[in-house]
C-alpha cells in the first residue's frame, strides 16, 4: 500500500505535448502487484486513457513498465525500487509518445470527416499497438464513401491546421460543437483542430494536423451493426506502405513480371490452378473408386454386407468421407477414421441396413469422442489414443448385427 503523504502531481504532458525530458521529486512509493511504484510532483508520463495507452521511458535510468491513475494520483511502475524524497531526472520514451499523439490526432480528424462525408458518428476508438481502430455509426460504407472519407480526412491534414486545447468549465461546454459532451465534473479538456473539429479529450496531440503525416484507411468489418474501421497515421503508414511495397516486390520478382502486368500474371496462375484442382479431382474420384472396390473385396462379411473398418492416418477429413459414401453406394459398410490431432470418423451405410449416426453416438460416448448424424452418414471425432480400440468396438458391433446399429 502507500506511504507517507500525497500531493497533486503537475501534469506536464498537458502543458507540453512534446516535452521529452524533465527533473523532479519522488513523493511517494508504494508496492502494488509484487512490483515497485513511485508518484512524483510532476510528469511528463501520459497515463493512459480514452482509447489511448499510457507512455513508456525511464526515470533516473530505471524502465517505466507502466502508468496508471488511482484516485487522481499518477503512479510509475518501475522494474526496480527508488528511494522516496529524492530528486530524478526522466525521460520518455519519445517514439511511442509521438506515435500515439500521431495516431490520437488522426483519429480525431477522421472520427469528424466520417460525419461530415458518411454521416457517420464514432462509437469507440483503440490505439492498438500496430494498428487503430473506430467503431462508426454506419451498417456498411462502400469503397466509394470510404475513399471520399479518407481524401477529406487527409485535406484537413495537409492544410497543416493549428490543434489548439482549451480547458474550460463544464458549465461552459456549449461554448464548443463537440461531437459528445462527456459526463465528467468540474474543468474540461477540448482538443480543436482548427475549424473541424472539437472533441472532448484527455490524450495527448499534435500541435498541427500536419504532423499527423497521412490518414491510411486499411479495411473495415461489420462490427455490432456497425462497422468497425482500421486505419494508420503518419510513420505506421509509411511502414505499412514500406511492407507492401516489399510485397509488391516480390511477387513481381516471382512472377517475373512488372507491376502493371501483376494482375494478369496472377490471373493466369489462377485459371491453371483451377484446371489442375480440377483434373486432380477427377483422378483423385477415379483412385478412391477403385480403393473402394478393393477395400469391399477383401472386406469380411456381416449380415447387412461386407465391413471395411480402417484408420487412415495420412488422409483428409473430404476423402475419408468421399470413400465412405462409395463404399455405401456399392453395399458396403463403412467405418473409416483419418488422422490429424483429433481424428474424424466416417461412418456410412446403404440406406435401411445400419443405423450410423445411433452407432458413432455409442461408440463417441464410450471412446471420449463426440459425433452422430444421420442413419445412413455420421461424423464425429475420436481421440488418438482411442482410434484402435474404436474401430474394434464398431467392427464387431455390425458384424454382430447388434440391434443399437441396426436400422
Amino acid at each position: 500500500m502507500a506511504q507517507g503523504r500525497s500531493r497533486l502531481t503537475r501534469r506536464l504532458y498537458y502543458e507540453d505535448s512534446f516535452l521529452r525530458e524533465f527533473e523532479a521529486i519522488v513523493v511517494d512509493v508504494m508496492t502494488r502487484e509484487g512490483a515497485p511504484h513511485v508518484e512524483l510532483d510532476r510528469t511528463a508520463f501520459y497515463p493512459g486513457g480514452g482509447g489511448q495507452p499510457p507512455d513508456r521511458g525511464v526515470i533516473d535510468g530505471v524502465p517505466v513498465a507502466d502508468v496508471l491513475e488511482a484516485d487522481g494520483r499518477l503512479w510509475h511502475r518501475l522494474e526496480r525500487e527508488i528511494a522516496r524524497d529524492v530528486a530524478v531526472k526522466a525521460s520518455i520514451d519519445w517514439t511511442r509518445r509521438f506515435d500515439h499523439m500521431q495516431q490520437h490526432t488522426g483519429q480525431h480528424i477522421l472520427s469528424q470527416a466520417f460525419i461530415e462525408v458518411a454521416s457517420a458518428e464514432t462509437r469507440s476508438f483503440h490505439l492498438g499497438e500496430s494498428e487503430v481502430v473506430v467503431d462508426v455509426d454506419h451498417a456498411g460504407p462502400d469503397a466509394a464513401l470510404l475513399s471520399r472519407v479518407e481524401e477529406r480526412a487527409n485535406e484537413i491534414v495537409w492544410e497543416d491546421r493549428e490543434v489548439r486545447v482549451h480547458e474550460v468549465p463544464r458549465e461552459l461546454a456549449d461554448r464548443f460543437p463537440l461531437r459528445k459532451v462527456p459526463q465528467v465534473e468540474g474543468l474540461m479538456r477540448v482538443v480543436e483542430v482548427s475549424d473541424f473539429d472539437w472533441s472532448a479529450c484527455g490524450g495527448t496531440h499534435v500541435r498541427r494536423s500536419g504532423q499527423v503525416g497521412v490518414v491510411s484507411v486499411l479495411g473495415t468489418e461489420r462490427y455490432k451493426g456497425g462497422t468497425r474501421v482500421t486505419f494508420v497515421c503518419g510513420g505506421r503508414a509509411l511502414r505499412r506502405a514500406r511492407e507492401r511495397a516489399g510485397l509488391l516486390k516480390g511477387l513481381c520478382l516471382e512472377f517475373t513480371s512488372g507491376e502493371a502486368d501483376l494482375p494478369r500474371a496472377v490471373a493466369h496462375l489462377k485459371e491453371k490452378s483451377e484446371r489442375a484442382e480440377r483434373r486432380l479431382n477427377s483422378l483423385l474420384k477415379d483412385a478412391l473408386e477403385r480403393e473402394a472396390e478393393a477395400l469391399i473385396a477383401e472386406a469380411p462379411a456381416g449380415p447387412h454386407g461386407p465391413v471395411v473398418a480402417r484408420h487412415l492416418p495420412d488422409r483428409e477429413p473430404s476423402e475419408t468421407g468421399t470413400l465412405a459414401a462409395l463404399i455405401a453406394r456399392r453395399g458396403g459398410i463403412a467405418l473409416l477414421i483419418g488422422g490429424g490431432e483429433e481424428p474424424r470418423a466416417q461412418f456410412s451405410a446403404p440406406a435401411g441396413t445400419m443405423a450410423m449416426g445411433e452407432l458413432l453416438g455409442r461408440i463417441c460416448r464410450e471412446h471420449g469422442g463426440k459425433g452422430g448424424g444421420r442413419p445412413e452418414s455420421a461424423q464425429g471425432a475420436i481421440p488418438r489414443h482411442a482410434v484402435e480400440a474404436a474401430l474394434v468396438a464398431a467392427r464387431d458391433a455390425v458384424l454382430a448385427g447388434r440391434p443399437e446399429g441396426c436400422a
